[in-house]
């Protein structure tokens, strides 16, 4: 004789603070041979990273994401160089990233994206997610089990269906800050809420159901 089972989804959802912040920098320098534009994009880089050193310990990580020299015919036919070098840029403090943009935006030939609020890999909120989904699940087996005389009697199998969470979220475009006019302009960024969630399905066995349940 079959034991009775009960099979159930348990899922979490977690809105949570974001914990680091990606910020990604591109400076693009053109002249009409490559050896000018080259040199002009490790000026601006060096400009760059001079305002990235300056942050201190609120840039956590700062990692080379792209390099390119490429040809550039203008519309009369010249032909110019151009060198582009992209830089990603983690910051670990969040009220920083206001100020950290509008001091890479000043720089000329520099362009500036993000920035892209994050939870940092491995963090303990999915962990947390995925423990109230089971606890979701078992809270919801007692439930059936309980509507029809039964209890739970045994855990027999649990699968992790998962975690996902929200679409990257912006605080706003930033792509066009090349340069910033006054000295005194200042950013409220405000940091984007992150949602985990979390979802497990669940079977266990039970006792046999009251059968006065099914009478009449």
């Amino acid at each position: 004789m079959s034991v009775p089972q009960v099979a159930v989804r348990g899922e979490a959802r977690l809105v949570v603070d974001p914990e680091i912040a990606a910020v990604v920098v591109t400076v693009t320098a053109r002249a009409r041979d490559r050896q000018t534009a080259l040199e002009r994009c490790r000026a601006g880089q060096a400009a760059v990273t001079a305002v990235l050193d300056a942050a201190g310990a609120a840039v956590e990580a700062v990692e080379t994401a792209g390099l390119a020299v490429y040809p550039y015919r203008r519309d009369g036919g010249r032909e110019d160089s151009v060198a582009s070098l992209t830089t990603s840029v983690t910051v670990a403090r969040l009220d920083a990233v206001g100020e950290l943009v509008v001091a890479l935006g000043r720089l000329p030939d520099v362009a500036v994206s993000g920035p892209d609020w994050r939870l940092r890999p491995g963090s303990a909120v999915v962990e947390r997610a995925r423990l109230a989904a089971v606890q979701d699940a078992v809270h919801r087996a007692r439930q059936y089990a309980a509507a029809v005389g039964a209890r739970l009697t045994a855990l027999l199998e649990i699968s992790d269906v998962g975690l996902s969470g929200s679409s990257p979220r912006f605080a706003a475009p930033l792509a066009a800050m090349a340069r910033f006019g006054s000295e005194e302009l200042r950013l409220d960024l405000a940091p984007a809420p992150q949602e985990v969630l979390g979802a497990v399905e669940v079977r266990f066995a039970m006792s046999e159901p009251d059968q006065e349940v099914f009478g009449g």
